[in-house]
Formats: C-alpha cells, structure tokens, sequence
C-alpha cells in the first residue's frame, strides 16, 4: 500500500491522502502538528504532545525522501517525517489521540493562537 496523492486544502485545514488500494485518509493539519513524531518526547512515560497554539495551523508544503516517507512542513516553521505507517495510526488512532489531548489542555494551554498578528499598513 503506498500514497498515491496529497490533497491539501488551506480554506478547510485538511490533507487528504490517497492510497493505491483506493484508500483515502483525511486529516486535519492542526492534528498532524501536534502528533507530528517531533512533537511526541518517546523517553518519557507521558506520550500527549506539549503543543499547544495550533488550531490555525496551516501545511505550507509536503516534501517527498523516498523510501522514509514524507517530510511536512508548517507554517510555524516546525517539519517533521510521516511515514505511510505513521499517517495509518494516527488515522486508526484519531479519537483517542484528539479526546485525549483535549482533556489534558488547561487555561493556558489551548488550541487558539496565543498571539494574533494583524499587518498594519
């Protein structure tokens, strides 16, 4: 099985991958962000990412490296590998993975932005 196409939507912050045993797999990028593998800190015994800020995340571009996978990169600068492996579990993983981020956000850790910059002209 392997990603025949990327689909990523900027209007809806989605990816939509495509796979060759027409298998389609949606993903909103705030998701993808927080659970990117460079977000996860795998030493220790807690495994919910500390990412916090991404609900208006955008997915600036989607890099292929071959037999690794793909690298995605955000708009925050931040990229990270996803293997076809990696996009399977979080896909088989979503609501367990979302509920229980969600639960552990606090006041200060949210999903909004923590600041909103607005270009004065």
């Amino acid at each position: 099985m392997s990603i025949i196409q990327f689909s990523m939507s900027s209007k809806q912050k989605k990816l939509t991958l495509s796979f060759d045993n027409n298998l389609q797999l949606n993903f909103d990028y705030e998701y993808l962000r927080v659970f990117s593998p460079a977000a996860l800190k795998p030493k220790q015994s807690n495994t919910t990412p500390e990412v916090f800020h991404k609900k208006n995340i955008q997915l600036t571009r989607i890099e292929p490296l071959g037999k690794y996978g793909h690298r995605l990169v955000f708009d925050d600068q931040h990229s990270a590998i996803f293997s076809e492996e990696l996009f399977i579990n979080l896909y088989e993983n979503h609501e367990i993975n979302w509920q229980k981020y969600c639960k552990n956000l606090t006041s200060s850790q949210n999903r909004e932005a923590s600041i909103n910059f607005v270009e004065v002209k």
